[in-house]
């Protein structure tokens, strides 16, 4: 059975409409995509909102499933390199996939108790499709609006047909700074956290949360540069009073090279500012 999801600019919501499986679910533009993009292995699980669309379990998707697989590259490409989030890329991407954009069409929603006419001075000397058009663009869009309705067949249309919409829309998909999923920035393109709730303090969003903790770890950083500089300073000094010892001259370009790989470990995300500090207490002692 086929199911629809429709997507409200003005509003910036899509709803998820299946009366046969009872799923109907208003979201803000993009979520269910970005959600599903981001389970990874969670997938298994299966309680994310598409898979209460299907009946065959035979068309559920894997975190190693060839579709799963390629469209996230295909979002970590354009994530990388934002030039390469266009029209034409997404849709040659389909082409590769053996995909194309879901059958679809208009749905107008008109405020029944308005004549879009009256919102038009009516001393204006215009033709009647000129008041109706001037009219339109001047009523209340959440009661007068058009949405974009994608008839879908399963989990490859709903988020070939969502992605395809927000492209249509220039509007970008991120990976949050806090989380590490993705997320749709619709009111700041700019932003760099998303809205879930932090892994890290379930009380607080990853917006919240996010922007305290890398507050945080800069000033960690800095400690961590203050007492990197100063054992730096050290060793170099010791090196230089014992031209000769090569034990010590040998300990200090190890140490350099290690505080290097230190680094590159904390932006991975593999070591934390507070393992690195222990570090340099310890090697300070050396």
């Amino acid at each position: 059975m086929s199911f629809t999801i429709e997507f409200n600019d003005d509003k910036l919501t899509e709803r998820i409409y299946d009366p046969y499986n009872g799923v109907d679910k208003t979201d803000s533009l993009g979520m269910s995509f970005v959600d599903f993009l981001s389970l990874g292995k969670d997938l298994s699980k299966k309680h994310h909102i598409y898979f209460q669309l299907l009946e065959n379990h035979d068309m559920y998707i894997t975190d190693s499933s060839f579709f799963y697989v390629n469209i996230k590259e295909f979002i970590d490409i354009c994530i990388k390199d934002t030039s390469l989030y266009t029209l034409d890329n997404f849709l040659f991407f389909l082409h590769l996939q053996g995909l194309s954009i879901p059958q679809h069409n208009l749905k107008y929603y008109f405020d029944q108790d308005m004549i879009i006419e009256d919102l038009v001075t009516p001393y204006m000397k215009i033709s009647t499709m000129e008041r109706a058009i001037r009219g339109f663009a001047n009523s209340n869009k959440s009661k007068n609006t058009i949405t974009y309705v994608y008839t879908c067949d399963s989990i490859e249309d709903i988020c070939v047909a969502t992605l395809y919409h927000l492209i249509r829309l220039k509007t970008i998909i991120k990976k949050c700074a806090n989380c590490g999923k993705y997320f749709v920035p619709l009111l700041r393109s700019d932003a760099i956290y998303c809205n879930r709730t932090s892994p890290f303090n379930p009380t607080k969003t990853c917006k919240e949360d996010g922007s305290q903790r890398t507050f945080e770890e800069k000033l960690k950083m800095n400690d961590a540069e203050k007492l990197r500089r100063s054992i730096y300073q050290t060793l170099q000094m010791r090196v230089r009073r014992n031209p000769t010892d090569e034990a010590h001259k040998n300990y200090f370009e190890k140490w350099k090279k290690d505080v290097a790989r230190w680094k590159k470990d904390i932006k991975k995300g593999k070591k934390t500012t507070e393992e690195f500090i222990q570090w340099l207490l310890e090697s300070k002692k050396k």
